[in-house]
């Protein structure tokens, strides 16, 4: 059964050059260096003497399509990212050129000296520098992909809810990032398996994947094309979702332990075109939507004692159904018990209740022990080092009542301590 947590974590992931060799040394004199960006686009030059790391300031207002030039003098390695999500937008040594793709609208500009160094003369003051010069450990550039999908020339390329396109492709061993082009707009580098939205039905796009090493970029790489399925539908669906579960209004709903789950359902028109956005939140109108949500799908994350609003809009390639009703509910005062809870002796655990120490009786090594409290919320977690002599400490814990989740490769267990 599909799962889904309301808890949403962001991550900005920085892609990495690595080099095989590294030394450090105090020969040379270290010259002033600074970092420029051509005034291709409205913003200001920039530059700065910051070493050996520097990170300039959100530089905003980069347009899409424009191209722009970062210059560092002496020549310095430098990395271009968007600022939005983190990825590498350009790379390399010297001089950098890009063209601001879709979704561009800020960039960090990073870099490091990779140059001999030693002394640094300011006023009367002469200091030792010690700086690190880096060799790259690839000899030749990577190779182009062969192996893609959508495959070139495709007629009819899959689109998912909101105009998603997923776009995959073979790695090179040569290589470490991949950078890509859709429509001739960098998108930046990216991971085989990258997913975009906002994409039309029977339109033809075009898309290119440079793979890129400390050494080079691949060159002569292939721009393949690709056109989206065309659209069958005739409206957007008349039929809205009914007969929802929880019911409207639903008070004392039960949530199961130890996370806060519940199975959503509704009735529909069951057209195999159709996908469902599921909306919820404590207001109204919900405010977090989750799409390509299945019908019967389930929920974690909620909370006892609390009112929710929840809706379901029903989309095809058209549009989305109107008149979609918000629906409400109340959950119970306490968690509910897990389908399996304590339904087996797996495990055991002594003494109940407990002051500090809680045993575990098992006939296999503990993997992990995570602890909740009443309201499906993790307060503690062992893994598999953390778990002594088949014991873990719960002194620092409050006196309350508390699950407990044991797991010992496939067989987990659920079971009740009291806290003293």
């Amino acid at each position: 059964m599909k799962k889904i947590t309301l808890l949403f974590i962001f991550c900005l992931a920085f892609a990495t050059i690595s080099y095989g060799q590294c030394t450090t040394s105090t020969g040379g004199q270290w010259p002033a260096s600074a970092v420029t960006l051509a005034n291709t686009g409205g913003e200001e030059a920039i530059a700065s003497n910051n070493w050996p790391n520097a990170e300039f300031s959100v530089i905003e207002g980069v347009q899409v399509g424009s191209d722009y030039t970062v210059t560092a003098t002496p020549s310095m390695y430098i990395t271009v990212t968007n600022t939005s999500d983190g990825t590498v937008i350009g790379h390399g040594a010297g001089s950098v050129s890009f063209t601001a793709g879709f979704g561009v609208t800020g960039i960090t500009i990073f870099w490091h000296l990779d140059a001999a160094c030693g002394t640094q003369n300011s006023g009367n003051t002469v200091t030792t520098i010690q700086c690190t010069s880096c060799v790259c450990s690839y000899t030749v550039a990577p190779n182009c992909v062969t192996e893609i999908s959508p495959v070139d020339a495709d007629p009819s390329a899959t689109v998912g809810t909101g105009g998603a396109v997923t776009f995959e492709w073979n790695t090179d061993p040569d290589a470490e990032s991949y950078e890509l082009f859709i429509n001739n707009f960098s998108q930046g580098s990216r991971e085989s398996g990258v997913t975009f939205t906002g994409f039309d039905y029977g339109t033809a796009y075009t898309w290119q994947v440079v793979p890129t090493n400390c050494f080079a970029a691949a060159t002569g790489c292939a721009t393949w094309s690709f056109t989206t399925e065309a659209c069958t539908e005739t409206a957007a669906p008349s039929v809205p979702a009914t007969a929802p579960s929880p019911a409207d209004g639903a008070t004392a709903v039960a949530i199961e332990a130890p996370d806060g789950t519940y199975d959503f359902s509704w009735t529909d028109s069951g057209s195999d075109s159709e996908s469902y956005t599921l909306n919820i939140g404590t207001s109204n109108p919900p405010t977090t939507p989750l799409e390509n949500f299945p019908n019967g799908g389930t929920i974690t994350g909620l909370a006892v004692n609390t009112t929710y609003f929840w809706s379901i809009d029903v989309t095809n390639c058209i549009g989305t159904t109107t008149g979609t009703s918000v629906w409400s509910f109340t959950t119970d005062t306490v968690l509910g018990v897990e389908d399996n809870f304590n339904t087996n002796e797996t495990f055991g655990v002594y003494p109940n209740p407990t002051s500090g120490l809680l045993n575990i009786k098992s006939s296999q090594d503990v993997d992990s022990v995570t602890v909740f409290n009443l309201l499906g919320q993790s307060v503690a977690s062992y893994t598999k080092n953390e778990i002594t002599n088949s014991s873990i400490d719960m002194s620092d814990l409050s006196q309350g009542l508390y699950l407990v989740k044991i797991t010992s490769g496939e067989n987990t267990q659920t079971v009740r301590v009291t806290k003293d």
